[in-house]
């Protein structure tokens, strides 16, 4: 996403926490010397990935989220580590999330999930080609997570009625199995 001139500038940036992602408190400064404040959470780039198994199904999993204290319905996803590619993170969360392989990994859009309070840059691709692994990676110690195979057209059944509530989960599913086209 490109970048442009900014109508502001940081004049203050103070760390308030940091860990997996830093949050900082920003004071900026438009040009016209009016200034406000933001918190703002600095997160790496991010992956998500709608993987189609060759007949077309759909590989969703259940998670789940500490935050919301819920298991819900997702497609697979994660955070890329210092020095890692989008494309790499793809690979490596589908592998780890779902035991599986791609052959052929399409770019579909980047998008900001939580732009008022986030920098995370999401990336989105379809993973088609699917085989399963032999012997799939360890998940992380903090995930619970189930696969489920779906068809396409239960899996935007789960987008419209509620059942999927996670929106990277819902433009993924939803854009990547061309419900949204331009």
């Amino acid at each position: 996403m490109g970048a442009r001139a900014r109508p502001f500038r940081v004049v203050r940036r103070r760390v308030l926490f940091r860990g997996r992602v830093t949050m900082t408190r920003d004071t900026l400064r438009w040009a016209d010397g009016q200034t406000f404040q933001r918190e703002v959470i600095h997160h790496p780039k991010s992956v998500v990935v709608l993987p189609v198994l060759p007949d077309g199904r759909i590989v969703l999993i259940r998670q789940f989220r500490a935050a919301i204290e819920r298991f819900i319905h997702e497609i697979p996803a994660g955070t890329t580590e210092p020095g890692e590619s989008v494309l790499t993170c793809c690979r490596r969360e589908l592998a780890e999330e779902i035991g599986y392989r791609a052959a052929r990994y399409e770019f579909l859009c980047r998008f900001y999930p939580a732009p008022g309070v986030s920098t995370e840059e999401m990336t989105l691709y379809r993973a088609t080609g699917l085989t399963r692994l032999a012997h799939p990676p360890s998940k992380d110690a903090d995930e619970r997570i189930t696969p489920s195979l779906v068809t396409a057209a239960e899996a935007l059944r789960m987008v419209r009625t509620g059942r999927i509530v996670d929106a990277k989960s819902m433009i993924g599913i939803t854009w990547g199995l061309g419900t949204i086209r331009w």
